[in-house]
């Protein structure tokens, strides 16, 4: 009996402790077509890392009104080795929730496979996005895309202050340069 108690007891602490990915709404009026005209994005911020200097890119390569191909290009540099990964990704729009996506990655050269749920928060529709990340497992991040590596754009720093969001506290790319690794 008091088995019992103590494993109810620890399974009702896991859940109340354990920490699931709730994908935040989108931006009101997403807009599907404007925001997938933008071809080409760089990760220049993350909410929750990795704190390597990593180069990450988003590039769109088919779209479909039910489905966005997706290639995603990282590249970092540990102890003088590069290391690469491309992930060749399907987006199907989520019904009724424009600016939400289900995303299924598949790691190029591997069997394994990566599902996502994500959601634009907010973006210009030009040069910059702001995505949201759950995974299957239920960890989150964060991402400020931009087209540019240059610097924050201002628009972002401003979507930052509305959602009470601090560029400090994310981890930058700002160090990275993407030029600097072969693709």
């Amino acid at each position: 009996m008091k088995m019992i108690i103590a494993v109810t007891f620890l399974g009702i602490l896991i859940h109340a402790f354990a920490k699931n990915c709730e994908l935040q709404p989108a931006m009101a009026n997403f807009n599907f077509d404007q925001y997938f005209k933008i071809p080409h994005f760089y990760v220049t911020h993350s909410k929750n890392g990795p704190q390597e200097n990593v180069c990450r890119e988003h590039e769109f390569k088919k779209i479909r009104s039910e489905r966005i191909e997706t290639l995603v290009l990282e590249v970092y540099s540990t102890r003088g080795t590069e290391h690469k990964t491309l992930l060749d990704c399907i987006d199907t729009p989520k019904s009724g929730k424009p600016g939400q996506f289900s995303v299924e990655c598949k790691v190029r050269g591997t069997d394994k496979k990566i599902l996502l749920e994500t959601s634009i928060i907010a973006t210009d529709y030009k040069n910059y996005a702001l995505l949201q990340s759950c995974t299957s497992t239920g960890k989150e991040d964060i991402l400020v895309l931009q087209t540019s590596t240059n610097q924050v754009d201002l628009r972002v720093k401003a979507v930052f202050e509305r959602m009470k969001f601090s560029l400090n506290d994310w981890y930058s790319r700002a160090k990275v340069d993407c030029k600097n690794f072969k693709k």
